[in-house]
Parts: C-alpha cells; structure tokens; sequence
C-alpha cells in the first residue's frame, strides 16, 4: 500500500477549524489537528499501548483522530457555543465514537445522536445509521469561561 501525503491532513486540520457561522464574532480561538493512532509494544515487558503522534502519512485502514483546541481568548463566558466539523471524504467515522455526540447523516441538515437517525437508502427503504454513515459533528458547550481552553475530538479510520 501507498502512504499518502499529508497535504490532505493539512486541509483537514483547516476544515475542523472551521466555526459555525454564529461563531464568528466570539472570541473563541479554534486550531484543528489530526492525530495517527499507533499500537507500540514494550520490547522488555510485551506490554501494547497506544500512543497518538502526528502523521507522516497514513494508510488506508489507519486511526486518526480529528480535533479542535478552543480557547476563550474574550474577557467574559462564551455561552451556547457550537462547533460542528465536517467528517472529511478521505475517512470514515470509527464505530466506537461517543454515542451521546450529536451527529448528521444528511451533509448537516438535521442532528442527532447516532442511535436515533436513519438513512434512506437506494432503493428507498430507511435503515439504522451507522458511524459510516455520518457526514458532520457536533457539539454544544454551554459555556467556555473566560481564560477557559479545551479540546473536542473523535476518532476516524482512513478509506
């Protein structure tokens, strides 16, 4: 298999630095970042971890994460702050994300959490969604504190 550039991992740490629209005059500062998943094990012990480091390239099959940092950069709270972020073409969302986060399987035009959406099909009918299935992201903080940072992140398998 071939390794791929990180020029796509370039673009997707811009995309998940994206703000909604409603955003735009907070004084939130976002910084997106991608993150590969690798298993090591411990020569002496046989011990397996996992340890996140930034790709150098990646194969199809490989588990990135996909973040934002946020800082309130404002002298007073942020509240109802809302980051959605696109799930990027060149990955899939790994099944075992958070079931409570809220997601869209319809390119963000309704939201949901995985368990309660479905999706029609070619043919019509409508079946369960899956993690493949997820086209967006979302979270809703109810308030960033002044002086305040965090990060919000979920996990995602390379096509």
């Amino acid at each position: 298999m071939t390794r791929r550039p990180l020029r796509l991992f370039a673009a997707l740490a811009a995309i998940l630095a994206a703000p909604d629209a409603a955003q735009a005059e907070a004084p939130i500062e976002l910084t997106g970042y991608v993150q590969l998943e690798r298993q090591t094990v411990d020569p002496a012990t046989g011990a397996r971890r996992i340890e996140r480091v930034n790709p150098v390239a990646v194969l199809p099959g490989d588990r990135l994460i996909l973040g934002t940092r946020f800082a309130n950069r404002g002298p007073a709270p942020v509240e109802g702050f809302v980051l959605s972020n696109p799930v990027p073409a060149a990955v899939t969302v790994a099944p075992e994300i958070d079931p409570a986060l809220l997601v869209s399987v319809d390119g963000g035009a309704t939201w949901g959490r995985l368990g309660e959406l479905d999706v029609v099909t070619q043919d019509g009918s409508r079946r369960a969604a899956v993690a493949g299935d997820i086209t967006h992201v979302r979270w809703v903080l109810a308030e960033v504190a002044a002086g305040s940072s965090g990060h919000l992140e979920f996990p995602v398998k390379v096509k």
